[in-house]
């Protein structure tokens, strides 16, 4: 059993502060698909840490300092013009990412296995850990959307000492 701990850069708290995005929803939508994925009795608790920079063109995955980078999305692109298609296209991308951290802690699969040089390289899509990150990307982003919100409109209130009133 995997537990993932989701930690923000700076930079990625300001983005998620902007938008008004929960790091603690994500990090429990991370979790809940680990549960499914690893099946193993071992406990690890794995350290990630999600940087977003509008600066990148693209998204990635350091294998072995498991490090998430989206390539943030600017309030000019088509899909950041609202703040649910900018939570969308964090969602899609960090699935994705997250898919590769899971290949590397569960499935021990290395940074070697990368046989490409950029996305635009045409040996990318024929990488077998892109086709599989892609295929579970497609897979869990309608429902990783669905859990955020659900999450989101039930979680409890910060301050529920009223109800304890002795």
């Amino acid at each position: 059993m995997i537990f993932v701990h989701l930690s923000p850069t700076e930079r990625a708290e300001r983005y998620l502060k902007r938008d008004n995005i929960d790091i603690n929803i994500l990090q429990t939508i991370l979790n809940f698909y680990c549960l499914y994925i690893d099946k193993r009795k071992k406990i690890e608790n794995v350290k990630m840490s999600l940087d977003i920079d509008c600066r990148k063109a693209d998204s990635e995955y350091n294998f072995v300092s498991k490090h998430i980078l989206i390539a943030g999305i600017t309030e000019k692109h088509r899909r950041g013009k609202t703040k649910n298609g900018r939570l969308k296209y964090l969602l899609e991308h960090l699935a994705h990412e997250f898919r590769h951290c899971m290949q590397e802690v569960i499935f021990k699969k290395d940074a070697s296995e990368v046989t490409y040089d950029s996305t635009d390289d045409a040996s990318y899509a024929d990488n077998p850990l892109e086709v599989d990150a892609m295929w579970f990307e497609d897979r869990v982003n309608k429902k990783f959307v669905e859990l955020y919100y659900h999450l989101n409109k039930n979680k409890t209130r910060k301050d529920i000492s009223k109800f304890f009133t002795g």
